[in-house]
């Protein structure tokens, strides 16, 4: 399940209406009939994009004039930043249809050398992370003709910061964005590229920033066990032990659990899984000094681990310290933002944070980013009891909001 995909989906819906209130533009030429050996053609215009670097994506097209006076075009939508030629198009407008064309699309001109040697070099970069350009690239690309890609003397850069940067945009379905995002794993590892959710640009910086309510990044959720360095090395019948702990220290028996549990800790110290049941134990059993103990001892220990400051925040949020919840999570309200090498997370992981983001932001007053993290619970578990927490917080019954105002009187 891709994180933030109803927030996309809200996004693209106001893109689509926004785009729906401009000027129609004129649709681009369909395949049609063989033109002429390309050689034989004068060109008549080579266009692209202005500030195509900065943007990441945008169109070039290179038109040659027909004895007839009609225009053969190409057209090329091209992503620099990862994915090369993701659209191709070629056939034959009218003079007007092509004037209209270039005015409406506010593109400038480029040297012919210069739009073949980009074209193909965005083309090669992809092929190189794995992705071949669109169906219809050669048939466009056929209209290069005898256009010297070596006359250019500029240099292009292509990717983002010295990486790939894939940037879902409104067509690409969940699917197609998993299905890149592999890709480039298996090619690059985790650390080799960056990657964004389609959005605004005002909204979301390159710099992996969240500026607003919508989330730059994104990341994948699954229920199967993440693999851990340390846990995996344990024997087979140490992992078994301890993933039997987990029903008894959690939901029947967590005193019965609490002496296996410190015994294997005093075996295992760098496990940081124990010292979470460790915890939970404590906190079941309403030991609440020596969960507290327990806690602060995991976030020494094990300062990165997630499970060890979702106990942390949950600690100042029970005792109203809203304020220090950022500092927690260093200011990085995003799992892949706190997490940069990972791309997927356990569900109880992503549940967790979220319930702590969403009760965070109804303390400061910040109801539609907490409605959102509730949103993207339900979609996870709607059962689930962190999820059913948020719930009473965000939408108690009459009965709660009276006991609340009741508590809170002075």
């Amino acid at each position: 399940m891709t994180v933030d995909e109803k927030r996309r989906q809200k996004m693209l819906a106001r893109k689509r209406k926004s785009h729906a209130a401009r000027k129609p533009v004129p649709q681009q030429p369909r395949n049609a009939q063989p033109l002429p050996p390309a050689p034989l053609l004068p060109i008549h215009a080579a266009l692209a994009t202005k500030n195509l670097f900065a943007k990441g994506i945008g169109m070039l097209a290179l038109a040659r004039k027909l004895p007839n006076g009609q225009v053969a075009m190409a057209t090329f939508v091209v992503d620099v930043y990862c994915l090369g030629v993701k659209r191709a198009r070629s056939g034959i407008l009218s003079a007007d249809e092509w004037a209209a064309f270039a005015q409406r699309l506010d593109l400038e001109a480029i040297d012919p050398g210069c739009l073949r040697k980009l074209i193909e070099g965005a083309v090669a970069y992809a092929r190189d992370l794995g992705f071949a350009p669109h169906a219809d690239y050669a048939r466009a690309a056929a209209l290069f003709g005898n256009i010297d890609a070596a006359t250019c003397a500029q240099r292009y850069t292509y990717g983002k910061d010295d990486k790939p940067l894939y940037v879902s945009g409104p067509e690409d379905t969940p699917a197609q964005s998993r299905h890149i995002l592999e890709t480039l794993t298996r090619r690059l590892g985790t650390k080799g590229f960056h990657f964004l959710t389609a959005g605004d640009p005002q909204h979301a910086g390159l710099s992996g920033e969240v500026t607003g309510p919508l989330t730059v990044c994104s990341y994948e959720i699954t229920d199967q066990p993440i693999p851990d360095a340390a846990f995996d090395q344990l024997p087979a019948e140490v992992q078994e032990r301890i993933n039997a702990l987990y029903p008894k220290v959690l939901k029947s028996r967590p005193r019965e659990a609490l002496a296996e549990v410190r015994v294997l800790i005093e075996q295992y110290p760098d496990i940081a899984q124990l010292y979470n049941y460790l915890y939970a134990a404590c906190h079941n059993m309403g030991e609440h000094a020596e969960a507290a103990r327990v806690r602060e001892e995991t976030v020494q220990r094990f300062p990165d681990y997630l499970f060890g400051r979702i106990a942390w925040a949950e600690d100042c949020l029970s005792r109203g310290e809203t304020a220090r919840i950022a500092e927690i999570f260093e200011h990085k309200l995003d799992l892949r933002l706190l997490y940069p090498d990972r791309v997927r997370f356990h569900l109880s992981e992503v549940l967790g944070f979220q319930s702590i983001l969403a009760r965070y932001f109804h303390a400061q007053g910040k109801q539609e980013l907490a409605q959102e993290s509730y949103d993207l619970m339900c979609e996870i578990d709607p059962k689930h009891p962190s999820t059913r927490l948020v719930r009473s917080t965000l939408h108690p019954s009459r009965l709660g909001r009276w006991l609340r105002e009741k508590l809170l009187r002075p």
